[in-house]
Order: C-alpha cells, then structure tokens, then sequence
C-alpha cells in the first residue's frame, strides 16, 4: 500500500512576502491557498504527462495506470483505492466538498480518462466504465465554459 506523505510547505520568504498588516501576522490564507493549488496542478500534471508519454511509446501500462491513480488521489488527499471504489456521485460529492478549482477538477478529469483508456486496453471495461462514470460526473462540477 503506497502511502502519499504531503512534503511542502511554504518557505520563510514567503511568509515575509504574504505578511497581511489586518492581523499582524505573517502570512495569509488567501496565499497559501494559491500556492497549494499551483503546486498541486504542478504535481498532477507531471504525473498526467509521465502516464500519456509512457502509453505513446506503446508500453508501461502498469506504471501509467499507477502514476493517474497517484494524481487523483493527490488531488483528493486519498489513498487511489479509495478513490477507485467511490461511486461517481460519491466522488462529485466528495470533490465538491473541498474543492472548488477547476483547474484541479480538469486535471482530476483528465487523469480518470487516462485511467479509463488504460483499463480499457488492458481488458478490464467494468472498471474502465466505471473510470468514465467518475470522469463525467466531476466533469458536471466544472463552470460550464470550462467544461469541455
């Protein structure tokens, strides 16, 4: 069982540079905010492009059904087999709960289509189904202009 560990934290100079004087205290939540949200679609989208480079050479389905599983599960703070068992309403509740950045929910949509097309491949189309089920229904939460 792969256990996901989040190591970043903001560094001294960026609590300097977000002191807000309201309060007098360093830093702002409005900022951390911002930084975790770009570093999460930095990592997801890291994990995203390794999975689709691995699947255009042909190869490496094991590990790029892995490394989508590990973006959506980073963008949910979940174990992937957690996330693999929840209903597609579940996991559209589950998003919409703590998470409003559609910038996120894109990549989180984009990696169960990858999931999707992997399984697919591989012969496994309940799960596969499934994978699409979750990928349209967290597709529904997107703004409507955003959504593709």
């Amino acid at each position: 069982m792969t256990v996901f560990v989040r190591s970043w934290a903001p560094r001294a100079s960026q609590l300097n540079r977000c002191r807000d004087p309201r309060h007098g205290v360093e830093g702002s939540g409005v900022q951390y905010q911002s930084d975790y949200i770009l570093r999460l679609i930095e990592q997801m989208g890291s994990l995203i492009r390794s999975a689709l480079a691995r699947i255009g050479v042909g190869g490496g389905d094991a590990e790029s059904l892995e490394e989508v599983e590990r973006a959506v599960g980073l963008a949910l703070e979940l174990e992937p087999e957690v996330a693999r068992r929840l209903s597609p309403d579940s996991l559209a509740s589950l998003i919409e709960i703590g998470m409003t950045d559609d910038r996120v929910l894109e990549l989180v949509v984009q990696a169960l289509e990858v999931e999707a097309e992997i399984l697919e491949r591989n012969g496994e189309i309940i799960d596969a189904r499934l994978r699409r089920a979750q990928a349209d229904a967290v597709r529904a939460l997107l703004d409507p202009e955003r959504a593709n």
